[in-house]
């Protein structure tokens, strides 16, 4: 029999801390290359995402609120692409983005806007 011995402490394991992914399943390709960027607009209560996949060209354009963060958007993607009507093929060989926002991509009209505040 031990006597006198101390009582060894337990060891607790410490749970790894999960991150939020940065790059999602593309709803269309079934990749992971769905990279969602949000833009705030300013003085406003709202901003634009844009989810591009970088492998089948998918795009998806619509307004999301000013909290949300790259993870939450990417429900209004899977939503957006679900009740999509309409030929997604077309669109996106037509380089063209669904949702609210309908157009081309956030790049080009970027470029759009600094050639109106050249001629101004």
């Amino acid at each position: 029999m031990l006597l006198g011995r101390r009582k060894r402490k337990r060891q607790q394991l410490k749970k790894p801390v999960r991150k939020i992914p940065k790059i999602f399943v593309c709803p269309h390709c079934s990749k992971e290359s769905l990279r969602i960027v949000i833009r705030p607009k300013q003085g406003e209560d709202k901003a634009i995402a844009e989810a591009s996949c970088g492998e089948c060209g998918f795009c998806a354009r619509f307004y999301v609120p000013n909290i949300f963060e790259p993870v939450n958007a990417y429900g209004k993607v899977i939503d957006l692409y679900d009740s999509f009507e309409g030929d997604i093929e077309k669109e996106i060989a037509s380089n063209k983005c669904i949702g609210e926002l309908d157009g081309s991509r956030i790049e080009k009209e970027e470029e759009d806007e600094g050639a109106e505040e050249d001629e101004g």
